[in-house]
């Protein structure tokens, strides 16, 4: 008895680790989406930009970031439609 409460409580701890480690994780990755998302579309801003041979060969990787930028400009004075938007990502 005691030792499954023990075999519970340790499982339990291991699994609070394991989200925590996939919640790091997923914020990194977005980090990195965000960072590779300025460096191929930087040009616009005035950033410095790699070439554009290699700007292209990266573009298939940018689908979902373009997908949020275009929706983004055609709801541009549509705040209710940014906002619903943001809740559908």
């Amino acid at each position: 008895m005691v030792l499954k409460q023990i075999k519970d409580f340790l499982s339990q701890f291991g699994q609070g680790f394991k989200e925590a480690s996939i919640d790091q994780i997923q914020r990194e990755l977005e980090e990195m989406e965000n960072a590779f998302a300025l460096l191929i579309c930087g040009s616009l801003s005035g950033m410095p930009a790699p070439p554009a041979f290699l700007s292209l060969c990266l573009l298939p990787y940018m689908e979902r970031e373009l997908k949020i930028m275009f929706s983004k400009t055609i709801f541009l004075d549509d705040k209710l439609a940014v906002w619903s938007d943001l809740v559908e990502l």
